[in-house]
């Protein structure tokens, strides 16, 4: 089986030592800059210049970020109960550009999370759609520790623990969402192993970027199958600390083409993308010796399969928009499908609009968003195979629909406040409630209210 540990040992940086040394780009996040000057209500960050430490650190490409993210959510009917939750997310990083200092076009970055609070899908909904992208076990864990070397003008690599939501699967205009599938999508978050290398598991992987012209670029890379191992129970706390660095559970592999004309927000950015998983994946239908699950007469071992793909296509299109304004309505569309044969979702779909600048607030936006996560025609077929066996009534899974309106407040730069509603068709597919078995888990009706302040 190819694992990430062959292709990691491969890897040399000596051949770093040839790269050019021309300033670049080469962070997703901005280098350091210098510190916001003005005054407490239009400052970039709460603390400003953190008596003098973010000074002292920028000649160096020393840059440190640190960002708190709260909310409080409530589903108000539905569910497998009503509850009203707080959850919390502390972000803190610490880039390392080595350009300013030493003249060498290489980045270390660090990131680590303190989560805390609990979640509302798995307290009170038991949904597929995670109500919140905050959502995830209570704890402090490292998150990405990488380096990232330039080559000449067209090839960057990154090496070292990532999560592959950031670069991969991803729609920016939806991420303005609160609800965790316009993040990293259900569809892999359901169907990997342990969710696969998305919030808040990364792992170990080496990402290559080739930039052919200011328009397109191809994405690549290989990341270790599984991120918390196999095992029982919830996988994030398999690796709690996100330390574990596991680099021999086969190959998740991803390639993404995108694609902006004239390098400008102000045209749309098309992508188009696979991804392959080297693991076994358990049939949702029959077993090894192809008997239905759901039969007396079957062992109970769910048929192998060997690896799992899927294929993917994101739209982000700015309308009615000029190249010297930001402001204005974007749309956004993403549509992705697996095997429906070892993949409890085989279909997800999500599109929506997000205007920026609202009631002539040029740094507000409002955004309206769908999100649609089929069940596999494999997982349906168990279902009514165990409906026509059972003693009671047993619902036939189907799919799980999300609707979310939402509205960003800038307050200051440093503090955004942000109402939400969502409401979720179908919870779980159309899951029983474990509570009360005789009946569905009913539609949910969720209302939030989120803060973010950067320090």
């Amino acid at each position: 089986m190819l694992t990430l540990a062959a292709v990691i040992s491969a890897f040399s940086l000596d051949a770093a030592r040839a790269a050019g040394t021309a300033p670049a780009d080469i962070l997703s996040e901005p280098p350091a800059a210098a510190p916001d000057e003005s005054d407490f209500w239009t400052r970039k960050n709460l603390f400003d210049d953190f008596g003098g430490l973010r000074s002292a650190m920028a000649p160096y490409g020393l840059s440190l970020g640190i960002v708190e993210n709260s909310e409080i959510l409530s589903n108000v009917t539905g569910g497998t109960k009503r509850g009203l939750i707080y959850e919390g997310l502390t972000d803190l990083n610490l880039s390392f550009d080595m350009r300013p200092y030493f003249h060498w076009r290489g980045v270390f970055f660090a990131r680590a999370y303190q989560i805390h609070g609990r979640g509302l899908t798995a307290n009170y909904l038991d949904n597929l759609d995670t109500a919140s992208g905050l959502e995830a076990t209570r704890t402090t864990r490292l998150y990405e520790l990488w380096y990232e070397q330039r080559f000449g003008d067209w090839l960057r690599v990154r090496i070292g623990q990532q999560s592959a939501g950031q670069e991969f699967l991803i729609s920016r205009t939806a991420q303005l969402f609160v609800n965790g599938a316009f993040g990293w999508p259900t569809l892999p978050g359901v169907d990997l192993p342990s969710g696969g290398p998305g919030y808040p598991l990364g792992t170990p992987a080496v990402r290559f970027r080739v930039d052919v012209n200011e328009a397109l670029t191809f994405f690549a890379g290989l990341f270790n199958g599984d991120p918390a191992g196999p095992g029982l129970g919830d996988p994030q706390r398999r690796d709690a600390s996100g330390t574990a660095f596991r680099i021999n559970d086969g190959a998740f592999a991803l390639f993404e083409m995108r694609y902006n004309p004239d390098n400008s927000p102000a045209n749309g950015t098309y992508r188009l993308g696979a991804w392959y998983n080297s693991q076994p994946f358990n049939d949702q239908h029959v077993d090894a010796t192809g008997l239905s699950l759901a039969s007396p007469a079957s062992n109970g071992v769910p048929r192998l399969h060997h690896g799992d793909t899927s294929f993917y296509a994101i739209v982000d299109q700015p309308i009615f928009r000029t190249k010297d304004s930001d402001t204005g309505p974007t749309l956004f569309a993403r549509v992705m499908g697996a095997p429906r044969d070892r993949n409890l979702i085989d279909l997800y779909l999500d599109g929506g609009v997000v205007y920026k600048g609202p009631f002539g607030r040029s740094n507000d936006m409002v955004g309206l968003a769908i999100g649609y996560s089929r069940i596999g025609k494999s997982a349906r077929l168990l279902d009514a195979d165990t409906a026509s066996i059972a003693s009671f009534p047993y619902p036939i899974r189907s799919a799980e629909t999300l609707v979310e309106f939402t509205y960003e407040l800038q307050l200051t730069p440093w503090w955004q406040l942000q109402p939400d509603f969502q409401y979720i068709f179908n919870p779980g597919g159309n899951i029983s409630n474990p509570l009360y078995p005789q009946r569905r888990i009913g539609d949910a009706a969720v209302f939030g209210l989120r803060t973010q302040i950067t320090f």
